[in-house]
């Protein structure tokens, strides 16, 4: 006969199975993209047909005004040599550069300059974040907390900048004077109209909207350049975003979308993300970070 205290026991470990099948679930549907989210505003986002449109042309402006940007920031040797030794540099000494990067950005790219803000304060919790509005069309404001990218891998400074400020090339594309006319523009007015609107991003859903996926690219692109591809940073976007060893993207979403199956993207994406999945779960397990809340935020 069975004794009390083996019951218990065998209550206790299925207890305990349970929660980590729960804990791992949970993780997962944080982590992958949800059909049904992104079905909301299948525009916005780059894993669905309606966006197919996007991809390919907004890439090509990615990597022209990426290397365009490459070019000047290596014309000027102060701000190159800067970049080179970017993680020796305290916090402090980099601000100055970040703002010549800044200006330099938007001059390349042919917008008028958002508001940069880089302080411990204007957005309290947050560690960098483009200040938007759909409704009140603007140069929407860049801002990036210096005591908190402190703590962070060095470069993700640079990065950040780089992205926050893509994001008011996008926003002033989307929502100039004009309607939006290209499939890109369009694309990245239906992104921020998301963004706004909708609930319940995963990290995924929200990396894969127009406006994120672009931004991390070009982010990422300019720093690949720079860095001979040598650079990695896992947290800046979805591997369709991140670059390898050899400059090509981890996981190519033009690609993918050309190729015949009975998968839809997303479910392919889905599939081949299960390896970043797996690094933010390492990472998580060693820091204690879940993961769950964005980078940006």
């Amino acid at each position: 006969m069975i004794g009390s205290n083996f019951r218990s026991k065998v209550r206790i470990l299925f207890a305990i199975v349970l929660t980590a099948l729960s804990t791992a679930a949970s993780a997962a549907s944080d982590f992958f993209a949800n059909p049904q989210l992104q079905r909301q505003a299948p525009a916005a986002f780059a894993l669905q047909p309606e966006a197919r449109g996007f991809l390919q042309p907004a890439f090509q402006q990615t990597l022209t005004q990426g290397d365009a940007l490459v070019a000047a920031i290596r014309e000027d040797k102060q701000l190159a040599e800067a970049i080179a030794r970017w993680p020796s540099l305290s916090m402090e000494q980099q601000v100055p550069y970040l703002k010549k990067l800044f200006a330099l950005e938007t001059s390349v790219m042919g917008i008028e300059p958002p508001r940069l803000l880089i302080d411990n304060h204007s957005y309290p919790g947050r560690t960098v974040y483009f200040d938007f509005d759909p409704k009140v069309p603007s140069t929407g404001t860049v801002y990036l907390n210096p005591e908190k990218l402190a703590e962070r891998p060095r470069y993700e400074s640079l990065a950040f900048l780089l992205h926050e400020t893509r994001h008011s090339f996008q926003f002033q594309r989307a929502f100039g004077n004009a309607a939006p006319a290209s499939a890109v523009e369009r694309g990245f007015a239906a992104a921020f109209e998301a963004q706004k609107s909708l609930k319940g991003f995963s990290f995924s859903d929200f990396l894969t909207l127009l406006n994120e996926y672009e931004a991390f690219q070009f982010a990422n692109y300019v720093l690949g350049q720079l860095t001979n591809w040598q650079l990695e940073m896992t947290d800046m976007g979805t591997f369709a975003s991140q670059f390898d060893k050899h400059g090509e993207l981890k996981i190519d979403l033009i690609a993918l979308a050309a190729e015949q199956s009975d998968l839809s993207l997303l479910e392919r994406y889905n599939s081949l993300a299960e390896a970043q999945y797996q690094l933010r779960q390492q990472k998580s397990a060693v820091t204690g970070d879940s993961g769950k809340k964005n980078e940006k935020d």
